[in-house]
């Protein structure tokens, strides 16, 4: 059985990031070989690596960049047999993520005082690769407080036609050193928090994916429709002290 908490994700900060190894020299071809040579030779080579090219004048190789492109649907399913361990996150999208071997984890959501979050850890990764949350601006609280997302280095901007709300991205393009980042999409005082903790992990383009997910998530994070896996609507699961001027803590009774 999972364990009452979550997981916290202290061992992947602490984690040393894998340096991307230099390129070895090109050994040099003998003075009398031809350039013609040199072409037939790399282009036997790459007829056998998809996505080479050879342009006249060079002769270097050089694989074609992969586009970036998400592997999560904008919109999230709706039938009676869609399954929703994380609160508004299907696990659909996660699985295609990070494929089938994952463990979910989730607060008691029966608990008022609780956010809505979830943690999901891949078999054979050290550490929570996945981590969402639906939660509310008040007081001097922001979205950038969250204490649990990872901060890519690379910062952007998304919108959604006829949505009124902003999002940030902080990720990390594949092949450099990070291998993490996050978005957040505020709608009113409402905002989703997703993070990437491994993405070497994870299927697709981080930022994308995230993106694709905050898409699918915008009927109950800005349009007050309830939450799948979690039933209720973001103002029904606001708990008392997530408010602007916070409510007063409500009585025990016996």
């Amino acid at each position: 059985m999972p364990p009452k908490q979550p997981p916290t994700r202290a061992d992947n900060h602490r984690k040393h990031h894998r340096r991307i190894p230099t390129n070895s020299q090109h050994r040099r071809l003998p003075a009398d070989r031809t350039t013609l040579t040199t072409l037939t030779a790399l282009t036997a080579a790459c007829l056998a690596l998809a996505g080479c090219t050879i342009t006249p004048g060079n002769t270097q190789a050089s694989p074609s960049a992969p586009p970036a492109t998400a592997v999560v649907p904008t919109t999230a399913p709706t039938d009676k047999d869609a399954k929703y361990t994380c609160p508004g996150i299907p696990d659909t999208a996660l699985h295609a993520m990070f494929g089938p071997n994952i463990t979910i984890y989730t607060y008691d959501n029966n608990t008022v005082t609780t956010p809505s979050e979830c943690f999901v850890r891949a078999s054979g990764v050290k550490g929570v690769v996945f981590y969402s949350a639906f939660w509310y601006v008040y007081d001097d609280r922001q979205p950038s407080d969250e204490p649990l997302l990872s901060w890519g280095p690379e910062f952007s901007t998304f919108t959604f036609d006829g949505v009124e709300g902003q999002g940030e991205a902080h990720t990390s393009s594949p092949g450099t050193e990070t291998d993490y980042g996050n978005t957040i999409f505020t709608c009113g005082d409402h905002y989703l928090a997703l993070s990437i903790d491994n993405a070497s992990a994870m299927a697709g383009d981080m930022r994308e994916n995230l993106i694709a997910l905050t898409q699918s998530a915008l009927p109950w994070l800005c349009q007050n429709q309830t939450i799948p896996g979690l039933d209720k609507t973001m103002e029904q699961a606001r708990p008392y002290y997530a408010y602007p001027t916070p409510l007063p803590s409500p009585t025990p009774t016996n």
